[in-house]
């Protein structure tokens, strides 16, 4: 009778074990740490958060130094020439990971998710409120802020989904 019990035990922690699959269901960045871009990489910019990164992929002309009209910000629609991804690595990554030339074949991506590009109905919005950065003794423009917010966004990689109605990506830095 042990022995049966010891191996009925035994069967069910074997099959009760899981197979490794990690599902992501959401994603959290400082929306209040800046968003990275390297020059070497024009229109890539990034966040990176220990061994995870939020990546954006579009023209340097989203961000252009044009202040836009209070509650109506720059919209532009996910798709080909413009792209958000999460990567999941290995490893923790730095800035520097997305400033190389040639990104190093270290650490590795462990997982990818692409956001919708609206194909499957979902609209998929990156908005961009641009305002002015002053000089606050001397008044004079040192640069412009753009605040940026991702809007029903969804991301799939390829099996699973996840949809962010209102995504705060954050604040990126332009001089004048």
């Amino acid at each position: 009778m042990k022995k049966f019990i010891t191996l009925l035990v035994c069967a069910f922690i074997f099959n009760s074990c899981d197979d490794g699959d990690i599902s992501l269901d959401t994603f959290n960045f400082d929306p209040a740490a800046s968003i990275n871009s390297c020059s070497i990489n024009n229109g890539l910019f990034f966040k990176v958060k220990n061994n995870e990164a939020l990546i954006l992929k579009t023209p340097i002309t989203t961000f252009e130094n044009t202040v836009t009209a209070v509650n109506s910000p720059r919209t532009i629609v996910i798709n080909s020439s413009n792209q958000v991804i999460y990567r999941l690595f290995n490893s923790i990554i730095s800035s520097s990971y997305f400033c190389a030339s040639l990104p190093p074949a270290t650490p590795a991506v462990v997982d990818e998710w692409n956001a919708s590009d609206g194909i499957s109905g979902a609209s998929g919005l990156i908005q961009v409120t641009t305002t002015q950065i002053l000089n606050p003794t001397t008044n004079a423009i040192t640069g412009y802020n753009h605040y940026v917010v991702f809007k029903n966004i969804t991301f799939s990689n390829g099996v699973n989904t996840f949809t962010y109605e209102n995504y705060v990506y954050g604040n990126y830095v332009t001089t004048p």
